[in-house]
Protein backbone atom coordinates (compact mmCIF):
# COMPACT_ATOMS: atom_id res chain seq x y z
CA UNK A 1 0.00 0.00 0.00
CA UNK A 2 1.07 3.58 -0.65
CA UNK A 3 0.90 6.17 2.02
CA UNK A 4 -1.10 9.24 1.24
CA UNK A 5 1.22 12.18 0.54
CA UNK A 6 1.49 14.75 3.24
CA UNK A 7 0.43 18.36 2.59
CA UNK A 8 4.12 19.33 2.45
CA UNK A 9 4.81 16.72 -0.23
CA UNK A 10 1.82 17.88 -2.24
CA UNK A 11 3.04 21.46 -2.01
CA UNK A 12 6.55 20.48 -3.07
CA UNK A 13 5.14 18.59 -6.06
CA UNK A 14 3.12 21.57 -7.11
CA UNK A 15 6.15 23.84 -6.83
CA UNK A 16 8.20 21.43 -8.97
CA UNK A 17 5.51 21.33 -11.65
CA UNK A 18 5.16 25.11 -11.55
CA UNK A 19 8.92 25.52 -11.81
CA UNK A 20 8.99 23.17 -14.81
CA UNK A 21 6.18 25.04 -16.54
CA UNK A 22 7.83 28.43 -15.93
CA UNK A 23 11.20 27.13 -17.14
CA UNK A 24 9.61 25.64 -20.23
CA UNK A 25 7.83 28.92 -20.96
CA UNK A 26 11.00 31.01 -20.48
CA UNK A 27 13.10 28.73 -22.70
CA UNK A 28 10.41 28.60 -25.39
CA UNK A 29 9.83 32.35 -25.28
CA UNK A 30 13.57 33.04 -25.45
CA UNK A 31 13.95 30.72 -28.43
CA UNK A 32 11.07 32.45 -30.22
CA UNK A 33 12.65 35.85 -29.52
CA UNK A 34 16.03 34.75 -30.85
CA UNK A 35 14.51 33.31 -34.02
CA UNK A 36 12.40 36.44 -34.50
CA UNK A 37 15.43 38.72 -34.08
CA UNK A 38 17.40 36.69 -36.60
CA UNK A 39 14.54 36.76 -39.08
CA UNK A 40 14.09 40.52 -38.62
CA UNK A 41 17.83 41.05 -38.98
CA UNK A 42 17.91 39.04 -42.21
CA UNK A 43 14.85 40.85 -43.51
CA UNK A 44 16.30 44.29 -42.77
CA UNK A 45 19.82 43.60 -43.89
CA UNK A 46 19.37 41.27 -46.82
CA UNK A 47 21.43 42.15 -49.84
CA UNK A 48 23.11 45.53 -49.98
CA UNK A 49 20.68 48.03 -51.51
CA UNK A 50 22.07 49.78 -54.58
CA UNK A 51 20.25 52.81 -56.02
CA UNK A 52 18.87 52.68 -59.54
CA UNK A 53 17.59 55.35 -61.90
CA UNK A 54 13.87 55.82 -62.46
CA UNK A 55 13.91 58.89 -64.68
CA UNK A 56 14.51 57.90 -68.29
CA UNK A 57 17.98 58.87 -69.40
CA UNK A 58 19.33 59.38 -65.89
CA UNK A 59 22.35 57.46 -64.57
CA UNK A 60 23.09 56.57 -60.93
CA UNK A 61 26.57 55.70 -59.73
CA UNK A 62 28.71 55.66 -56.59
CA UNK A 63 30.77 58.83 -56.52
CA UNK A 64 32.93 57.92 -53.51
CA UNK A 65 33.19 55.39 -50.72
CA UNK A 66 33.74 56.73 -47.22
CA UNK A 67 36.25 55.07 -44.87
CA UNK A 68 35.52 52.95 -41.82
CA UNK A 69 32.38 51.59 -40.18
CA UNK A 70 31.35 54.84 -38.45
CA UNK A 71 31.12 57.31 -41.32
CA UNK A 72 27.30 57.62 -41.30
CA UNK A 73 27.16 60.54 -43.80
CA UNK A 74 24.11 62.65 -43.02
CA UNK A 75 24.93 66.03 -44.56
CA UNK A 76 26.60 67.38 -47.67
CA UNK A 77 27.00 70.68 -49.48
CA UNK A 78 28.78 72.18 -52.48
CA UNK A 79 31.88 74.23 -51.69
CA UNK A 80 33.14 77.42 -53.35
CA UNK A 81 35.63 75.22 -55.23
CA UNK A 82 32.75 73.20 -56.74
CA UNK A 83 33.69 70.14 -54.69
CA UNK A 84 31.26 68.11 -52.57
CA UNK A 85 31.75 68.30 -48.80
CA UNK A 86 30.33 65.46 -46.72
CA UNK A 87 29.95 65.32 -42.93
CA UNK A 88 29.93 62.27 -40.66
CA UNK A 89 27.23 62.00 -38.01
CA UNK A 90 29.32 59.69 -35.81
CA UNK A 91 32.94 60.83 -36.17
CA UNK A 92 32.47 64.49 -37.08
CA UNK A 93 34.92 64.08 -39.97
CA UNK A 94 34.36 66.29 -43.02
CA UNK A 95 35.49 64.92 -46.38
CA UNK A 96 36.08 66.79 -49.60
CA UNK A 97 35.05 64.84 -52.70
CA UNK A 98 35.82 66.14 -56.17
CA UNK A 99 33.21 65.74 -58.96
CA UNK A 100 35.55 63.01 -60.26
CA UNK A 101 35.21 61.09 -56.98
CA UNK A 102 38.60 61.83 -55.42
CA UNK A 103 38.19 61.85 -51.61
CA UNK A 104 40.36 63.66 -49.06
CA UNK A 105 39.87 64.42 -45.36
CA UNK A 106 39.05 68.13 -45.10
CA UNK A 107 38.60 68.33 -41.31
CA UNK A 108 39.25 65.78 -38.57
CA UNK A 109 36.27 65.52 -36.23
CA UNK A 110 38.60 64.99 -33.26
CA UNK A 111 39.57 68.64 -33.64
CA UNK A 112 36.16 69.92 -32.63
CA UNK A 113 33.19 68.34 -34.45
CA UNK A 114 31.21 65.54 -32.81
CA UNK A 115 28.25 64.76 -35.10
CA UNK A 116 27.70 66.73 -38.30
CA UNK A 117 24.02 67.00 -39.26
CA UNK A 118 24.10 70.08 -41.48
CA UNK A 119 26.68 71.91 -43.63
CA UNK A 120 26.76 75.27 -45.40
CA UNK A 121 29.55 77.49 -46.72
CA UNK A 122 29.55 81.18 -45.80
CA UNK A 123 30.49 83.87 -48.34
CA UNK A 124 33.95 84.16 -46.71
CA UNK A 125 34.71 80.48 -47.44
CA UNK A 126 34.28 79.19 -43.89
CA UNK A 127 32.21 76.04 -43.42
CA UNK A 128 29.39 76.13 -40.88
CA UNK A 129 28.39 72.85 -39.25
CA UNK A 130 25.32 71.86 -37.25
CA UNK A 131 27.00 69.72 -34.60
CA UNK A 132 24.87 67.34 -32.54
CA UNK A 133 27.89 66.41 -30.42
CA UNK A 134 27.30 62.66 -30.38
CA UNK A 135 25.50 60.24 -32.70
CA UNK A 136 23.89 58.57 -29.67
CA UNK A 137 20.53 60.41 -29.38
CA UNK A 138 20.61 59.92 -25.61
CA UNK A 139 23.78 61.93 -25.08
CA UNK A 140 24.09 64.44 -27.91
CA UNK A 141 23.97 68.20 -27.35
CA UNK A 142 23.53 70.82 -30.04
CA UNK A 143 25.83 73.60 -31.21
CA UNK A 144 26.81 75.43 -34.39
CA UNK A 145 30.48 75.37 -35.35
CA UNK A 146 32.49 77.39 -37.87
CA UNK A 147 35.46 75.75 -39.58
CA UNK A 148 37.93 78.43 -40.64
CA UNK A 149 38.59 78.81 -44.39
CA UNK A 150 41.98 77.12 -44.02
CA UNK A 151 40.35 74.24 -42.07
CA UNK A 152 42.82 74.82 -39.22
CA UNK A 153 40.25 74.94 -36.41
CA UNK A 154 36.57 74.89 -35.52
CA UNK A 155 34.95 77.48 -33.25
CA UNK A 156 31.52 77.68 -31.68
CA UNK A 157 29.12 80.22 -33.20
CA UNK A 158 26.09 81.74 -31.55
CA UNK A 159 24.16 80.25 -28.68
CA UNK A 160 21.46 77.59 -28.98
CA UNK A 161 19.88 75.44 -26.31
CA UNK A 162 21.32 71.97 -25.79
CA UNK A 163 17.84 70.51 -26.29
CA UNK A 164 17.48 72.03 -29.77
CA UNK A 165 17.96 69.78 -32.78
CA UNK A 166 19.56 71.81 -35.58
CA UNK A 167 19.23 69.98 -38.85
CA UNK A 168 20.00 71.91 -42.04
CA UNK A 169 21.86 75.18 -42.63
CA UNK A 170 21.64 77.80 -45.39
CA UNK A 171 22.91 81.31 -46.13
CA UNK A 172 20.87 83.94 -47.95
CA UNK A 173 22.17 86.47 -50.46
CA UNK A 174 23.14 88.86 -47.65
CA UNK A 175 25.22 86.26 -45.85
CA UNK A 176 22.79 85.61 -43.01
CA UNK A 177 22.82 82.07 -41.60
CA UNK A 178 19.55 80.15 -41.17
CA UNK A 179 18.88 76.74 -39.65
CA UNK A 180 15.95 74.38 -39.18
CA UNK A 181 15.23 73.33 -35.59
CA UNK A 182 13.51 69.96 -35.85
CA UNK A 183 12.77 69.82 -32.12
CA UNK A 184 10.86 73.11 -31.88
CA UNK A 185 9.45 73.32 -35.39
CA UNK A 186 10.96 76.58 -36.54
CA UNK A 187 13.54 78.23 -38.75
CA UNK A 188 16.08 80.41 -36.93
CA UNK A 189 18.63 82.97 -38.07
CA UNK A 190 21.88 84.19 -36.58
CA UNK A 191 21.55 87.82 -35.50
CA UNK A 192 24.34 90.38 -35.58
CA UNK A 193 24.45 89.99 -31.80
CA UNK A 194 25.35 86.32 -32.13
CA UNK A 195 22.00 84.86 -31.06
CA UNK A 196 19.75 82.47 -32.94
CA UNK A 197 16.29 84.06 -33.07
CA UNK A 198 13.15 82.57 -34.57
CA UNK A 199 12.66 83.71 -38.16
CA UNK A 200 9.59 81.58 -38.93
CA UNK A 201 7.58 79.04 -36.94
CA UNK A 202 6.12 76.27 -39.08
CA UNK A 203 2.38 75.64 -38.73
CA UNK A 204 1.03 72.41 -37.26
CA UNK A 205 -0.72 70.21 -39.80
CA UNK A 206 -3.63 67.97 -38.77
CA UNK A 207 -2.74 68.50 -35.12
CA UNK A 208 0.82 67.23 -35.55
CA UNK A 209 3.81 69.32 -34.50
CA UNK A 210 5.97 70.43 -37.41
CA UNK A 211 9.41 68.84 -37.78
CA UNK A 212 11.42 70.88 -40.32
CA UNK A 213 14.43 69.18 -41.86
CA UNK A 214 15.70 70.29 -45.28
CA UNK A 215 16.51 73.94 -45.94
CA UNK A 216 17.74 75.78 -49.04
CA UNK A 217 18.01 79.37 -50.22
CA UNK A 218 16.58 80.08 -53.68
CA UNK A 219 18.36 83.13 -55.10
CA UNK A 220 16.00 83.24 -58.08
CA UNK A 221 13.02 84.08 -55.88
CA UNK A 222 14.93 85.40 -52.83
CA UNK A 223 13.21 82.90 -50.57
CA UNK A 224 13.89 79.99 -48.26
CA UNK A 225 12.64 76.52 -49.14
CA UNK A 226 11.77 74.38 -46.12
CA UNK A 227 10.86 70.68 -45.88
CA UNK A 228 8.62 69.52 -43.02
CA UNK A 229 9.08 65.77 -42.59
CA UNK A 230 6.08 65.43 -40.26
CA UNK A 231 3.49 66.62 -42.77
CA UNK A 232 5.40 65.89 -45.97
CA UNK A 233 5.31 69.57 -46.93
CA UNK A 234 7.61 71.81 -48.97
CA UNK A 235 7.20 75.50 -48.14
CA UNK A 236 8.51 78.62 -49.85
CA UNK A 237 8.93 81.59 -47.51
CA UNK A 238 9.92 85.01 -48.82
CA UNK A 239 11.40 88.09 -47.13
CA UNK A 240 9.77 91.43 -46.38
CA UNK A 241 11.63 94.76 -46.44
CA UNK A 242 13.12 94.00 -43.00
CA UNK A 243 14.26 90.51 -44.10
CA UNK A 244 11.63 88.89 -41.92
CA UNK A 245 9.41 86.02 -43.08
CA UNK A 246 6.40 86.70 -45.27
CA UNK A 247 3.32 84.49 -45.55
CA UNK A 248 4.50 80.99 -46.52
CA UNK A 249 3.48 79.30 -49.73
CA UNK A 250 2.78 75.57 -49.70
CA UNK A 251 4.38 74.08 -52.79
CA UNK A 252 3.79 70.40 -52.07
CA UNK A 253 2.12 68.35 -49.34
CA UNK A 254 1.75 64.60 -48.91
CA UNK A 255 1.32 63.49 -45.32
CA UNK A 256 2.67 60.00 -45.88
CA UNK A 257 6.08 61.27 -47.01
CA UNK A 258 9.09 61.64 -44.71
CA UNK A 259 10.94 64.43 -46.49
CA UNK A 260 14.51 65.14 -45.45
CA UNK A 261 17.25 66.75 -47.55
CA UNK A 262 16.35 69.63 -49.87
CA UNK A 263 18.19 71.68 -52.48
CA UNK A 264 17.42 73.85 -55.48
CA UNK A 265 19.17 74.32 -58.83
CA UNK A 266 19.75 77.63 -60.65
CA UNK A 267 16.53 77.23 -62.63
CA UNK A 268 14.46 76.89 -59.45
CA UNK A 269 13.85 73.14 -59.64
CA UNK A 270 13.72 71.54 -56.20
CA UNK A 271 15.32 68.21 -55.30
CA UNK A 272 14.25 66.38 -52.17
CA UNK A 273 14.93 63.05 -50.49
CA UNK A 274 12.05 60.77 -49.49
CA UNK A 275 13.75 59.22 -46.49
CA UNK A 276 11.11 56.59 -45.77
CA UNK A 277 10.79 55.46 -49.39
CA UNK A 278 14.56 55.45 -50.11
CA UNK A 279 14.02 57.73 -53.11
CA UNK A 280 15.19 61.07 -54.48
CA UNK A 281 12.68 63.22 -56.31
CA UNK A 282 12.39 66.38 -58.37
CA UNK A 283 9.63 68.90 -57.67
CA UNK A 284 8.47 71.39 -60.27
CA UNK A 285 5.51 73.70 -59.88
CA UNK A 286 2.79 72.64 -62.23
CA UNK A 287 4.23 69.13 -62.63
CA UNK A 288 4.37 67.84 -59.05
CA UNK A 289 6.85 65.28 -57.83
CA UNK A 290 8.88 63.09 -60.16
CA UNK A 291 11.04 60.26 -58.82
CA UNK A 292 14.59 60.43 -60.16
CA UNK A 293 16.09 57.35 -58.51
CA UNK A 294 15.24 54.79 -55.82
CA UNK A 295 16.63 52.06 -53.55
CA UNK A 296 19.00 54.33 -51.64
CA UNK A 297 20.05 53.26 -48.14
CA UNK A 298 18.25 56.09 -46.30
CA UNK A 299 19.01 59.17 -48.41
CA UNK A 300 19.36 62.04 -45.93
CA UNK A 301 20.69 64.98 -47.93
CA UNK A 302 21.10 66.22 -51.51
CA UNK A 303 23.16 68.79 -53.36
CA UNK A 304 23.12 69.91 -56.99
CA UNK A 305 25.99 70.89 -59.27
CA UNK A 306 26.15 71.08 -63.06
CA UNK A 307 23.43 68.57 -63.90
CA UNK A 308 24.32 66.07 -61.17
CA UNK A 309 22.40 65.45 -57.93
CA UNK A 310 24.58 64.19 -55.09
CA UNK A 311 23.07 62.03 -52.35
CA UNK A 312 24.27 60.78 -48.96
CA UNK A 313 23.46 57.21 -47.94
CA UNK A 314 22.95 57.68 -44.19
CA UNK A 315 21.82 54.10 -43.32
CA UNK A 316 21.08 55.17 -39.75
CA UNK A 317 18.84 52.30 -38.59
CA UNK A 318 21.77 50.67 -36.81
CA UNK A 319 22.23 53.78 -34.62
CA UNK A 320 18.99 53.23 -32.70
CA UNK A 321 19.37 52.16 -29.05
CA UNK A 322 19.14 48.38 -28.52
CA UNK A 323 18.82 47.81 -32.28
CA UNK A 324 22.47 48.79 -32.71
CA UNK A 325 23.67 45.43 -31.33
CA UNK A 326 21.43 43.54 -33.75
CA UNK A 327 21.81 45.41 -37.03
CA UNK A 328 25.00 46.52 -38.74
CA UNK A 329 25.13 49.26 -41.39
CA UNK A 330 25.35 48.23 -45.02
CA UNK A 331 29.01 48.98 -45.74
CA UNK A 332 30.69 50.76 -47.29
CA UNK A 333 29.07 54.13 -46.66
CA UNK A 334 28.89 56.09 -49.90
CA UNK A 335 28.08 59.32 -51.62
CA UNK A 336 26.03 58.54 -54.71
CA UNK A 337 25.31 60.66 -57.76
CA UNK A 338 22.37 60.97 -60.12
CA UNK A 339 23.53 62.23 -63.50
CA UNK A 340 20.54 63.86 -65.15
CA UNK A 341 19.99 63.70 -68.91
CA UNK A 342 21.13 66.79 -70.78
CA UNK A 343 17.59 67.56 -71.72
CA UNK A 344 14.55 66.01 -70.18
CA UNK A 345 10.97 67.13 -70.00
CA UNK A 346 8.89 66.31 -66.95
CA UNK A 347 5.31 65.78 -67.98
CA UNK A 348 2.34 65.64 -65.69
CA UNK A 349 4.11 63.43 -63.18
CA UNK A 350 2.33 60.87 -61.11
CA UNK A 351 2.82 61.30 -57.37
CA UNK A 352 4.97 58.15 -57.12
Amino acid sequence: MFDNPTPEQVQRGRRRRLFFLISFFVVTFSAICVVTVLLVRDAILGDRREPVAVLTGARVFTLAELPGERAYPEALTIGPDDAIYVGSFCTGDIWRVSPAGERTLYFDGDDGIGAASGLAFAPDGSLYVADRGDCDPRSGTASIKRILPDASAAERVGDIDSEDIPNSLAFDTEGVLYLTDTQHGNVRYLTEGGQFDTWWALPDVDGEDARPTGLAYDSGTDSLLVADTQSGTIYRVGFDTNRQATTPETLYQQGTRDLDGLTVDPSGRIYVTLFDLHKVALFQEGFGLTILAEDFREPSDVAYLDGVVYVTNFDSVSLAPIISWIIDPSLPFTVDAIELPEEFQVGVAEDN
